[in-house]
C-alpha cells in the first residue's frame, strides 16, 4: 500500500505549485484611458489657447475700427468747425434746424386739426429762410467777438444787449422777406406781413435769449456759438413756423 504511506508525485507536484508564490505583474492601470484623457485634454488646450488667440483678434479688430471711426470724426469735426469752412457748417446747421423745427410744426398743427397734409413746400421754403439766418448769424458774432473780446460780465452783457437791439429785428426782417420773395409777395404784403408778425417773435426773443445767450457769451467759444444758438432755438424754431404760418388777419392788399 506504497501509496497510502507516500503521497503520490502529482499530488506533491500540485502541493509545491501551491505553495510557490507566484509573481505579481502590475499593469499601468487606465493606461489607454489616460492616455485618451491626456490626448482630449491636450485637444481641449489646443482648442482653448486657438479660441483665445481668435477671440483676442477679433477684439483687436473691432478695437481698430472703432479707433479709425474716432479718428476719422475727429478729423471730420476738426474741418468743419475750422476758420475754413465755418460758414458752411454754420449755415448747414442753421438750414438743418429751421427745416426740422417746421417738420415738427406741421405734425402738430396735423394732430390738432389745423391743416390736413404735410407741405413739403412749406418745410423747403423754411430751410432756405435758414440759410439767410444762418449766414447773418455768423458773421454777426464773429464781428461781435472782434470789437468786443473777453467773457467778463460788463462784456457779455454789452453783447447781450447789442445781440437783442441790433441782431435780433435784423433777422426777423430778413427771415419775413426771404420767404416772401420764395412765396412771390410784393414789398407791401411783405411790409404788412412783418408789422403784423414780427412783433410776437420779437416779443419772444425777449422771454428766452438774453439768458442763452449770457451762456454762449460767457462759456461757448466762438466757433461753436451758432451749433449752441441752434440747438436751444429748435423750439423757437416750431413758433417760428406757427407764427408765419398763421393765418393773416389782415386783408391782402391790392
Amino acid at each position: 500500500m506504497q501509496s497510502l504511506r507516500f503521497p503520490s508525485r502529482s499530488l506533491l507536484l500540485l502541493n509545491a505549485v501551491r505553495g510557490q508564490r507566484c509573481p505579481r505583474i502590475n499593469l499601468p492601470r487606465n493606461s489607454t484611458s489616460g492616455s485618451v484623457r491626456g490626448g482630449t485634454a491636450g485637444a481641449g488646450a489646443g482648442g482653448g489657447a486657438t479660441g483665445a488667440a481668435g477671440a483676442r483678434a477679433g477684439a483687436g479688430g473691432v478695437s481698430g475700427l472703432t479707433a479709425g471711426a474716432l479718428q476719422k470724426l475727429r478729423e471730420w469735426h476738426a474741418n468743419a468747425f475750422s476758420t475754413r469752412f465755418l460758414l458752411f457748417t454754420n449755415v448747414g446747421i442753421s438750414l438743418t434746424l429751421s427745416c426740422l423745427g417746421d417738420v415738427l410744426e406741421q405734425h402738430f398743427e396735423i394732430y390738432c386739426g389745423e391743416i390736413e397734409r404735410f407741405e413739403s413746400t412749406r418745410t423747403g421754403h423754411m430751410a432756405i429762410s435758414g440759410v439767410t439766418v444762418g449766414i447773418i448769424c455768423h458773421y454777426w458774432y464773429k464781428m461781435l467777438d472782434k470789437r468786443l473780446p473777453g467773457r467778463s460780465m460788463r462784456i457779455v452783457a454789452k453783447k447781450i444787449v447789442l445781440d437783442q437791439l441790433i441782431c435780433s429785428p435784423i433777422y426777423i426782417s430778413a427771415f419775413f422777406v426771404t420767404l416772401g420773395l420764395l412765396e412771390r409777395k410784393d414789398k407791401n404784403e411783405v411790409w404788412a406781413e412783418i408789422k403784423e408778425k414780427a412783433w410776437k417773435l420779437y416779443a419772444a426773443e425777449w422771454t428766452v435769449w438774453p439768458v442763452a445767450q449770457f451762456v454762449n457769451f460767457y462759456w461757448i467759444p466762438t466757433h461753436y456759438r451758432i451749433f449752441y444758438d441752434n440747438i436751444i432755438s429748435l423750439g423757437y424754431d416750431v413758433l417760428t413756423s406757427k407764427v408765419k404760418h398763421k393765418q393773416t388777419h389782415l386783408k391782402k392788399l391790392p
